[in-house]
């Protein structure tokens, strides 16, 4: 097919289908080209390395929604670990949960 053909088509993708369809190709390329390329960095992710990052928007949960399921597990299990890593460090949130219950 040729790219003439195509190009229409593409701009009336959604934003989100364009940008899985950049990935695809992206991906495409590097295997073509024989580049090795791990799971973690064909998304970008805001967790845990961003925790007090600005909220994901629409756009990004959305992808997020996209990939694949190991790799939505993959992402979840890393931001368990690190909750648990916080959770473990920090021991603020025990305080709270010290002292009796007061009813007013």
């Amino acid at each position: 097919m040729a790219i003439n053909t195509l190009v229409p088509v593409i701009q009336k993708l959604s934003h989100t289908d364009k940008l899985l369809l950049l990935q695809v190709l992206v991906q495409g390329l590097l295997k073509t080209e024989g580049i090795a390329q791990s799971l973690s960095s064909t998304a970008p992710e805001k967790y845990p390395a961003q925790l007090d990052a600005a909220p994901l928007t629409l756009a990004e949960r959305q992808a997020f929604l996209q990939q694949p399921v190991a790799e939505r597990q993959r992402v979840l299990a890393e931001q368990a670990a690190a909750m648990q890593n916080h959770y473990e460090q920090t021991t603020d949130w025990q305080d709270l949960m010290a002292g009796d219950i007061v009813e007013y």
